[in-house]
């Protein structure tokens, strides 16, 4: 056997090998809980009963315009599992990981097979930049919080359909008819896999363009095959800005239910991409958490020189990209792919700042960059970068068994997390219901007036005081907090999970666990919610707070106003 095919089969062995130590370091990972974003999509699975009501599930979420069936489905394999199994969940999830690590390291070898490397050459490459890819610590969020399933099962659609549509480019020449089929299935149909997983699935033809302006912009194709790609990718493109132009067009510049508007996220964003890089090659253990709902917003570059420089490095980085793409293609590839990845996530569009797994393919980019530039140091210092190489995946490889280590120990984690989440309302509340959990309420009521002590604003915050404070018999700080919580209800930005608080407390004044409030009250705030931050509540929270009344009236025995409340839900 050549010397070639050898170090080949070495290479491939050696992914084997590492997926499978990946896989180990995962494992103290998946006895970790459930999320603020976990329980509306998966607590349907206790209602799967028949082929009726699973088709139901199936159609039952409502994260995107899209649905994301396809994830659902994915779902439907852990009805048994619901919600007594979730180390199922999350292993299936690891499981999808490691076969993503795979893609990434096929895709990377066809990418350099394409570019006309030699011999065993392709495969090491490929081997490293996945090793690096699976192994990275900012990657847990996405396999560990549950239901981020849906962003890596539509990662998982989206390597597959770039995989397939390489070959069919790697073949073009001897089989035109059968390559150019293989790239019409990749860029449509996997796409449109990818989408109805998640809908930045649609990115797909996009990451095909960065790849064929790049790594293959001097390969030439028969026929029109290669104008055909660049229409492909060049017209998604252009509707994806144009969606991004009409969203920023249609908020008028202001983001319901958001402490930021369009300019302060359009700030952060760029600080935010050189944070996320910063974490993904070097970690800090205790910043890799769920919980980054408190990530502090840029309102002024002038104030900010860290936010003023990432703002003028990243259109800097795309300029010089596109401009020198044929002479540093590589590099080229690495910051457009990056940006590419975070095109709909981290523009204009009103979601949350900061979310980790948004990381997931866009690593890929960096991942790829870094080694080929080991692989292809000059011969004198290869060994020498290759074991510095070596030497940087164990220390990731430590890093990521700590980090799984602390995911994989709920109460652990979340009294971590509280400390070094910044001002996370989420992190009080998770470790608040930790506590109630063990029958610690007075440790949890301790936690939210921590929280509300570092945000007086956060209305959900300071509901959740309220009602640990009736709970807890502290009659003062009942009052105190409830009057607050009525204050803000008028004009807080910030009245994410205010309903749900509201829907416990009710629970608790009806199951006499709060004794030292009423439902005048509760009614009262909830109309005060409702009245005064329609524009800032999503549809589905002012259906929650109708909910709400609803069970209000219900209580009160007033089967009439309970119905028109009930009438305004579904409407």
């Amino acid at each position: 056997m050549p010397p070639s095919k050898t170090k080949t089969r070495s290479a491939w062995l050696l992914l084997g090998l590492l997926a499978i130590a990946c896989g180990s370091l995962y494992i103290p990972g998946l006895t970790g809980a459930l999320y603020y974003d976990d329980i509306r999509p998966l607590s349907g699975l206790a209602s799967v009963v028949d082929l009726d009501s699973a088709l139901y599930y199936l159609s039952s979420e409502i994260s995107g315009p899209l649905g994301r069936p396809l994830a659902m489905l994915s779902f439907l394999v852990h009805v048994e599992d619901w919600p007594g199994a979730i180390e199922n969940i999350l292993l299936f999830n690891v499981l999808l990981h490691l076969v993503n690590g795979t893609l990434v390291a096929l895709l990377a070898h066809q990418l350099l097979s394409l570019r006309g490397l030699p011999g065993s050459v392709p495969s090491w490459i490929a081997v490293g930049a996945a090793a690096l890819w699976m192994l990275m610590p900012l990657q847990v969020s996405s396999s560990l919080i549950a239901v981020q399933r849906m962003a890596t099962l539509s990662a998982f659609f989206v390597l597959a359909g770039l995989l397939i549509h390489l070959r069919g480019i790697a073949i073009e020449d001897r089989r035109p008819a059968l390559g150019a089929t293989l790239q019409a299935l990749g860029l449509v149909g996997f796409t449109l896999l990818a989408m109805f997983t998640k809908e930045n699935g649609i990115l797909l033809p996009v990451f095909a363009l960065v790849i064929q302006a790049t790594l293959l912009a001097d390969r030439t194709s028969p026929g029109c095959l290669r104008l055909l790609r660049t229409v492909a990718g060049g017209g998604t493109l252009a509707i994806i800005l144009a969606y991004l132009a009409y969203s920023a067009f249609r908020s008028g510049g202001v983001f319901g239910g958001r402490e930021f508007n369009l300019l302060e996220r359009i700030q952060t964003q760029p600080l935010i991409l050189l944070e996320y890089l910063r974490e993904a090659f070097a970690p800090r253990p205790y910043g890799l958490h769920p919980f980054h709902d408190g990530y502090p917003k840029v309102s002024s570059l002038a104030e900010q020189p860290d936010a003023l420089f990432a703002a003028i490095l990243w259109p800097t980085l795309t300029v010089l990209a596109i401009r020198f793409r044929r002479r540093h293609p590589v590099a080229a590839f690495a910051v457009l792919w990056f940006l590419a990845a975070h095109l709909l996530e981290s523009s204009v569009v009103g979601l949350e700042l900061y979310f980790e797994h948004r990381n997931y393919l866009a690593l890929f980019g960096p991942c790829f960059a870094l080694a080929w530039a080991v692989g292809r140091t000059p011969l004198p210092y290869r060994r020498v970068a290759i074991a510095g190489f070596a030497a940087y995946l164990a220390t990731l490889a430590a890093i990521l068994f700590h980090v799984t280590s602390l995911w994989g120990d709920k109460l652990d984690a979340a009294e971590t997390w509280f400390v070094h989440a910044y001002k996370s309302p989420r992190a009080a509340e998770h470790l608040a219901l930790l506590y109630l959990e063990q029958g610690r309420l007075d440790e949890a009521y301790q936690i939210m007036r921590i929280q509300v002590d570092d945000c007086p604003e956060c209305l959900a915050s300071v509901t959740q005081a309220a009602l640990l404070a009736c709970a807890a018999g502290d009659e003062q700080r009942t009052r105190d907090y409830f009057n607050q919580a009525e204050r803000l209800a008028i004009d807080a930005h910030n009245v994410g999970g205010a309903v749900s608080a509201l829907n416990a407390m009710h629970n608790a004044v009806e199951e006499g666990k709060c004794t030292l409030l009423g439902y005048d009250q509760l009614e009262a705030l909830n109309r005060s919610l409702l009245r005064q931050q329609t524009a800032g509540l999503g549809a589905l929270s002012r259906k929650a707070v109708h909910i709400n009344l609803q069970r209000i009236a219900m209580a009160r025995g007033d089967a009439d106003t309970a119905l028109e409340h009930l009438k305004e839900a579904w409407a």
